[in-house]
């Protein structure tokens, strides 16, 4: 299976190391997770070739940033009951695939709390009508925030990566699962029109802690391919 490592899309925390690849899941090979050093797990011995690509794909992105925080891992990332990576103590991580493309984040537990990152492949603008409903609450705010986008596919497309990057955070710390229609978010001007931040904000309780009104920020990066985002949440807010 032929990777080819890339520039990291996104600008992160400076205590955050990111590794993005574009990958060809139409060489995967039955030796390629051996020839990279990495494992399959038993639950993906019966997969259709596409995901044990995407699988091996991040995880070589998971491997590589974690060896940029501590040369001395060299760790294969699990796979959890829910499918979540399992990182080493002491480590935090999200892992992200979209048609041939990568990425991981990953954090020391000292600095960073919970990470969330996801990429997405431009939704196509026939589909907008119909997929928005799934993906925007009533609350997100989309007439108001259109025009810092190209087109509403694109507007759409970095809510619905941006709201999977906040269940991606999240997911660990509350330990439920949530959908769409559980947050809002509200993308905010960046210093160019590809480049930005945006707002979260709850409004359903997930936890004691994450309740409805619980608000954060992540940031955004759009190119030709992707929607790429990401959540770094730090610490623990005390009452």
């Amino acid at each position: 299976m032929m990777i080819h490592q890339l520039a990291p899309p996104l600008l992160l925390d400076g205590d955050c190391r990111q590794v993005s690849c574009l990958f060809d899941g139409t060489l995967l090979q039955p030796d390629t997770a051996d020839q990279l050093g990495l494992a399959l797990p038993v639950t993906l011995d019966k997969a259709v070739q596409k995901r044990k690509a995407e699988f091996l794909a991040g995880r070589y992105c998971a491997r590589a940033a974690l060896a940029q925080l501590d040369g001395s891992l060299a760790v294969n990332i699990g796979i959890g009951a829910n499918r979540e990576p399992l990182w080493p103590p002491g480590f935090v991580g999200s892992i992200t695939h979209t048609h041939g493309y990568a990425s991981a984040i990953v954090a020391r537990q000292a600095q960073v709390r919970a990470l969330g990152l996801d990429s997405e492949s431009w939704i196509d603008a026939q589909k907008v009508a119909s997929v928005s409903p799934q993906i925007l609450s009533p609350r997100d705010n989309h007439t108001g925030q259109m025009h810092l986008f190209d087109s509403p596919s694109h507007y759409l497309t970095l809510v619905f990566s941006a709201k999977e990057s906040l269940f991606k955070c999240l997911f660990p710390l509350v330990n439920r699962f949530f959908d769409f229609q559980a947050a809002i978010i509200t993308p905010l001007p960046g210093d160019s029109p590809s480049r930005g931040r945006f707002r979260f904000e709850l409004i359903k309780d997930l936890s004691t802690e994450f309740c409805a009104g619980y608000s954060g920020f992540g940031n955004y990066t759009l190119d030709t391919r992707c929607a790429h985002t990401a959540i770094v949440l730090r610490e623990r807010r005390e009452d």
